[in-house]
């Protein structure tokens, strides 16, 4: 008896002894830990061979925490004659983080360089054309010492070298992407608000021949106690835009922006020429054409830049329009605060609504948020919000509505509110239950009028046992997701707010 009660004991002792081992495995892939490497074969083996030389023996995988890179070595243009590996690491006895970048060269690997930096970790890592020369620079974002805000480095490539440009700028976020409308990337670095600096924006254009930035442009956000960016999202961020008539824009390589003048001429091809050639090509949407001389021309059709959801200090959001104006050759914020003492930006809320291409054409739209008619004594909790999705008119210097909805976030859909509904209909949410539903407003009265409309949201299990005989199903059948449907109501007080069933599947949209 006690003899196989001892081998239970063994054999549970060594089978926990096995699963922690496992988890260890599992985990030492997933955080910074000391790496002897291990022996794999072909081009894995070879760079790590290199690596293992370049750091003097054991060292430590430093792994980014943000962004979609976040291994310790990163495989970039892989079978190809520009084939590297960016490598992250430490070393015993130092408090310094190691970027090592080896390449594939004449049938081996090869450390072409490495960089040291004193930072405690990685932010993230970029790679992202910046310089306009078809090749990935490599961005990293290092952490810095007690303080939440972080540094930026970039390295470019040559054949045979790698060049490190220290940017002296700070950020608490950063994103990379075609602010300028040149067809390459820029860097925009953006800081929230202190007791002192207001939040603000900074687009870095780089230049690759003069190793440092050859623009800088900086502009304040909408609010002064914005303390967190919850959403940002690059693209076109404007509509209804022209550029001057008969003018392009060029950049020389130094950074400088000057109209160009159709009668003028730049390597046997006249500016209207360029006008011309951007515009029959792809480039309608206001990208550069590099053309001769080291200029880089550009039109200004579109605007392309950021669009940032704040998180004010109270827990309100609102949201920021970042672009580029060539003529001015500065930012644009038209959502910034007015000369105004009474001005307001008009995005402002309480709901955690975020700026999104909500119809598709491919323009960033803003959500503009406002309580629907309610009650002086109404439940707050269940009184629902009206969104007004809108776009800039850069041309009009105004905001344009598009869209009209009630955004239910909690049950992960929206609500296209018809015209004739605007002013003359509410609704009111029931949480416990999942539902929405619209009634009648009684404008003269301030009170509830006749139901027109309930949306429900039931499990696959609750909509087989519900009595749903009057209900209309607004979403595709699909096994194991929630099932959307809805009831119709008639009122004969107004028999226009009346809506039908092709209607309710028209302005119904799951998220």
């Amino acid at each position: 008896m006690l003899k196989g009660k001892l081998n239970k004991i063994i054999l549970t002792c060594l089978t926990a002894l096995s699963l922690l081992l496992a988890g260890c495995s599992d985990a030492a892939f997933g955080t910074d830990s000391m790496l002897r490497p291990p022996r794999t074969t072909g081009s894995k083996a070879q760079i790590q061979e290199v690596l293992s030389r370049e750091a003097g023996g054991s060292y430590t995988l430093k792994y980014p925490q943000n962004g979609d890179n976040r291994t310790a070595i990163m495989m970039r243009n892989e079978n190809t004659d520009k084939e590297y590996a960016l490598a992250l690491y430490s070393v015993e006895n130092e408090t310094k983080i190691y970027a090592s970048i080896i390449a594939y060269k004449n049938g081996a690997w090869e450390c072409l360089d490495t960089f040291s930096n004193s930072s405690p970790g990685i932010d993230r890592v970029l790679f992202k054309d910046i310089n306009g020369d078809k090749y990935d620079e490599i961005i990293i974002g290092w952490s810095l010492y007690n303080d939440s805000q972080k540094m930026l480095t970039v390295y470019s490539m040559t054949n045979d070298s790698v060049n490190e440009m220290q940017i002296d700028e700070r950020y608490d976020e950063m994103v990379v992407a075609d602010i300028i409308n040149e067809n390459e990337d820029d860097i925009i670095t953006l800081l929230t608000s202190t007791e002192t600096d207001p939040a603000k924006a900074t687009v870095i254009k780089y230049s690759e021949k003069y190793m440092r930035p050859i623009g800088r442009y900086s502009i304040e956000l909408s609010t002064n106690n914005m303390i967190c960016f919850a959403n940002i999202i690059a693209g076109q961020v404007a509509v209804n835009t022209h550029s001057d008539s008969g003018f392009a824009y060029a950049r020389s390589e130094d950074g400088s922006i000057y109209r160009v003048d159709p009668t003028e001429s730049t390597d046997n091809l006249s500016a209207k020429d360029i006008i011309e050639e951007i515009s029959a090509e792809e480039n309608s949407d206001g990208r550069a054409e590099s053309v001769g001389s080291g200029l880089s021309f550009f039109n200004d059709l579109n605007k392309k830049g950021i669009v940032l959801d704040g998180m004010r200090e109270d827990g309100s959001y609102c949201t920021d329009i970042i672009y580029y104006d060539i003529a001015g050759d500065r930012l644009i914020n038209p959502l910034s605060v007015s000369s105004a003492s009474s001005y307001i930006n008009p995005t402002v809320r309480k709901d955690q609504i975020y700026s999104q291409d909500i119809n598709g054409d491919s323009v960033i739209d803003v959500p503009v948020v406002t309580q629907m008619p309610a009650g002086v004594d109404e439940k707050a909790t269940n009184i629902c919000t009206l969104t007004s999705w809108q776009n800039y008119d850069a041309s009009g210097n105004k905001l344009n509505t598009i869209m009209n909805a009630v955004m239910y976030l909690k049950d992960g859909y929206y609500f296209k509110m018809p015209d004739r509904w605007l002013g003359n209909v509410t609704a009111r949410s029931n949480a416990e239950s999942r539902e929405l539903t619209f009634y009648m407003w009684d404008n003269k009265k301030s009170v509830l009028g006749d139901k027109l409309l309930t949306i429900y949201r039931y499990t696959e299990q609750q909509w087989n046992e519900a009595d749903n005989g009057n209900m209309i199903r607004l979403d595709e059948p699909t096994l194991g997701k929630a099932v959307y449907a809805a009831e119709l109501f008639t009122t004969d007080k107004n028999e226009e707010m009346n809506i039908t069933a092709k209607e309710v599947r028209d302005m119904f949209v799951i998220m």
